[in-house]
C-alpha cells in the first residue's frame, strides 16, 4: 500500500510519464542480471603493473656505431580505417623503409583484439602500405622500438631488449579525459625515460615538463593535392571541420559560433565534414558531407572561403592543407596552434569564444578580392612539404641510436 501511495504522490508532483519512466528504471534494476563492468584503460592492466619506472626505469642502452641502417619497431594499437594519428605515422614508416631501414610493426591488443593479418590488409587498403605486421608478443631484437598512442607506451616499457625506445607524441594525450585514471596513466608514460619524436614545438614543450628529452617535427602539407592551381576561383562557401566524437575539435563551440556567422551572413553555404552529423540538431542551413577522400577534402577546400578549424590541444594538420588550397583558416588561439604553425598571417585566428570566432569568419568573407587573398596564403606555403619532416625523424633515430 506504502509503495502505491508513493507512486500516487509522485505522479501527483511529476506527472505520469515521468513517474512511468522511474517505475521503469526501478523494475529494470530489480530483474536485470548483474552484470560486472570490466576495469578497462586502454592498456591492460597487467602491463600497468609490471611497468614500474619509479623503482627500474628504463636506460639508455650504449649507441650501436657500427650500424649503416636501423631495424624499426613501431608499437600500434590495433589498425582502424581513416585513422589520421596512423596515417602520419604510415607516412615516416614508409620514408624509413625507402631509406633502407627494416621497419616492423607490432600490433598491441591491450583491449581490443586483432590479427596481424587483418591489421595488414587495412594498411594495405587504407594506406597504401605494405609491411611486415606481427603481434606486440612476436617482438623480435631491434635497435629502435617506439611507442606510438600512451596505451602503447606500457608495452614497449616492459619489452626486455637492447633497443633505443622512442616516444612518437602526436598529441599530449593526457587532455583528451576527464581528471581520472586514464588521465593521470597516459601523463605517467612521459616518465618512462624514453626519447621523444613530437609533432611540433608545442608538445616538445609539453613533454619537457615532465623531465622527458625530445626533439620534433614540423607538419608538412600533401601539395600533390592541396596546391591551388594557377588561380582562385571561390564561392559564397565556408566548411567546418566537425568531429563531435572528438572532443578537442570543440564540435559544440564551432556549431555556435557557426549560428552566429549565419544570421549575420545567410548567403553563405556552410559545409560540415569529417563526420556524420545528421543525428545532430544544428540550428541552422547546412550541408553533411561526413567523412570525405583526401581529393574531396581538397576539392571543398578549393571551393570556400574559409574553414573554421578548432584545436584544444596539439594542432591538427588541417591548417596548412588549408593554406596550400587557397582556403582561409579561422582558428582558436592558443600556444598549441601558434607554436607549431608558426607565423602566417593568412592563419587568422580569434579567442575561444563564438563571438569573436563568427566575428573572424565574418572578417574573412567581407575581404572585398576574396580570390587574391586565398591565392596570396597558397603562395605563402608553397615550398610546404613533408620530405624535409621525414629527414629530420630518419636523423633523429640515426643520432640516438648510432651517433654523429
Amino acid at each position: 500500500m506504502s509503495k502505491l501511495y508513493k507512486f500516487y504522490t509522485y505522479t501527483r508532483q511529476n506527472g505520469l510519464g515521468q513517474a512511468v519512466r522511474k517505475t521503469q528504471i526501478y523494475l529494470s534494476k530489480k530483474t536485470a542480471p548483474a552484470i560486472k563492468q570490466p576495469i578497462e584503460v586502454m592498456a591492460s592492466i597487467e602491463d600497468i603493473m609490471n611497468a614500474d619506472y619509479i623503482n627500474h626505469p628504463y636506460k639508455t642502452p650504449k649507441k650501436k656505431s657500427k650500424k649503416k641502417s636501423l631495424k624499426i619497431g613501431w608499437v600500434l594499437s590495433p589498425i582502424s580505417k581513416g585513422s589520421g594519428g596512423q596515417n602520419t605515422i604510415t607516412r615516416f614508416a614508409r620514408f624509413l623503409q625507402e631509406q633502407g631501414h627494416d621497419v616492423t610493426f607490432y600490433i598491441y591488443e591491450g583491449i581490443h583484439p586483432q590479427s596481424p593479418a587483418e591489421a595488414k590488409a587495412i594498411l594495405s587498403e587504407s594506406f597504401n602500405f605494405d609491411v611486415n605486421v606481427k603481434k606486440v608478443s612476436q617482438y623480435t631484437e631491434s635497435d629502435a622500438l617506439i611507442a606510438t598512442g600512451w596505451e602503447t607506451a606500457y608495452p614497449v616499457f616492459n619489452i626486455d631488449t637492447k633497443a633505443h625506445k622512442f616516444y612518437f607524441v602526436q598529441d599530449f594525450e593526457p587532455y583528451f579525459y576527464g581528471l581520472g585514471s586514464k588521465a593521470v596513466l597516459a601523463e605517467n608514460t612521459y616518465k618512462m625515460n624514453f626519447y621523444g619524436i613530437t609533432a611540433g614545438r608545442w608538445l616538445t614543450k609539453k613533454v619537457s615538463e615532465y623531465g622527458m628529452k625530445a626533439d620534433y617535427f614540423d607538419f608538412g602539407a600533401d601539395m600533390n593535392i592541396y596546391r591551388l592551381a594557377d588561380k582562385a576561383d571561390k564561392q559564397k562557401k565556408i566548411c567546418f571541420y566537425a568531429r563531435p566524437v572528438t572532443e578537442r575539435r570543440a564540435f559544440e563551440l564551432g556549431v555556435i559560433a557557426l549560428d552566429k556567422f549565419h544570421k549575420k551572413h545567410p548567403e553563405y553555404t556552410i559545409e560540415f565534414f569529417g563526420w556524420d552529423v545528421s543525428n545532430y540538431q544544428i540550428p541552422f542551413p547546412y550541408v553533411n558531407r561526413g567523412i570525405l577522400s583526401h581529393q574531396d577534402v581538397a576539392d571543398l577546400y578549393k571551393e570556400s572561403e574559409a574553414c573554421l578549424v578548432l584545436s584544444l590541444t596539439n594542432v591538427s594538420l588541417l591548417p596548412l592543407e588549408l593554406l596550400a588550397a587557397g582556403c582561409i583558416p579561422v582558428m582558436n588561439e592558443g600556444e598549441n596552434n601558434s607554436l607549431v604553425l608558426g607565423e602566417n598571417k593568412y592563419i587568422h585566428y580569434a579567442p575561444a569564444s563564438p563571438i569573436e570566432l563568427a566575428n573572424e569568419l565574418c572578417n574573412v568573407v567581407e575581404i572585398k578580392n576574396i580570390n587574391t587573398y586565398a591565392k596570396k596564403a597558397s603562395e605563402s606555403v608553397k615550398d610546404l612539404s613533408w620530405d624535409e619532416s621525414y629527414k629530420k625523424v630518419e636523423r633523429i633515430l640515426i643520432r640516438e641510436v648510432i651517433g654523429g
